[in-house]
């Protein structure tokens, strides 16, 4: 039994954005279902003990995620993404869409699963979407807005249906089985560059790029940080920052503005991550290389 202070959680920042709330557990598995109005912004967490799978469908808008304070993905309107972190790895972040979302924690005690589940849940998957697990949750969404309680039956035997989807989804298809060290064909990072270069104001998903790619975003994430020295997330911090860079030397921009284009959260963010990589303030960087 996982102890309450160290279990994840889904919560809304304002409760007259929900449209309901639900909780389904039992001693070894807990689901949170939160239905979401128009702005409304849920805080997240997947506690390192337990594993989480967390879900979200988009019903209208361009819903956000972001991870540890960071821009993760962005979610297409009606898509159903996923991100699964296995036991041992926590997480946090908070998500916000302009229109109306559902969203879902499961939370399982590892004790629940056996060596060889575990086994095959080994690695975290961010920003995922799977047309089976997509089903799966909307049977689960389905169950627990209905009238009666949700069985514990239920609740645990669909818990193990879907780490069954989590795992085939994990698992590359036989034509992506390469080495770890296979690289990207010329084509694919040209097209994956220039689609995370195009607009470095907006969260590109991952998944998106890997399917332009005609790969499984696992397999793509391995093959681009093999191809650039590094993953996905932190080439296109690195673009930004250069990005960032040349409208502070070249442009009156503010930084609160800067901040913006470059796609940081906001000026605080961005003068972090910058100082960060560049080991001084955007603000005197500016103002050393100008004079």
């Amino acid at each position: 039994m996982i102890n309450a202070s160290t279990q994840g959680s889904i919560r809304s920042v304002s409760d007259d954005v929900l449209i309901s709330a639900r909780v389904a557990s039992t001693a070894n598995v807990r689901v949170e279902l939160l239905r979401c109005r128009t702005e409304a912004t849920v805080q997240w967490s997947a506690a390192g003990p337990e594993v989480s799978l967390m879900w979200v469908r988009d019903k209208g808008s361009d819903a956000r995620i972001t991870m540890g304070g960071r821009p993760c993905d962005r979610i297409a309107p009606g898509r159903a993404n996923f991100w699964f972190f296995p036991e041992g790895v926590g997480a946090e972040g908070e998500l916000t869409g302009k229109g109306a979302y559902d969203c879902a924690g499961v939370f399982i005690d590892p004790a629940f699963l056996s060596s060889t589940v575990k086994q095959s849940l080994a690695q975290p998957i961010t920003g995922f979407s799977h047309d089976a697990l997509g089903r799966a949750f909307d049977e689960l969404a389905q169950e627990m807005t209905g009238p009666e309680d949700v069985l514990p039956l239920f609740t645990e035997g669909w818990a193990m249906q879907a780490l069954a989807y989590v795992a085939r989804a994990s698992r590359p298809s036989a034509r992506e089985r390469v080495a770890p060290t296979s690289r990207l064909a010329p084509w694919q990072l040209r097209r994956a560059t220039e689609m995370l270069r195009a607009d470095l104001s907006q969260n590109l998903s991952l998944s998106d790029v890997a399917t332009a790619c005609k790969l499984s975003v696992s397999h793509f994430a391995r093959a681009f940080k093999a191809s650039t020295g590094a993953p996905p997330h932190q080439w296109v911090l690195a673009a930004r920052i250069d990005m960032a860079r040349d409208l502070l030397v070249n442009s009156p921009t503010p930084l609160v503005h800067v901040a913006g284009m470059c796609g940081f959260a906001d000026q605080s963010h961005f003068s972090r991550i910058f100082a960060r990589s560049m080991g001084i303030s955007p603000g005197a960087w500016r103002r050393e290389h100008r004079a």
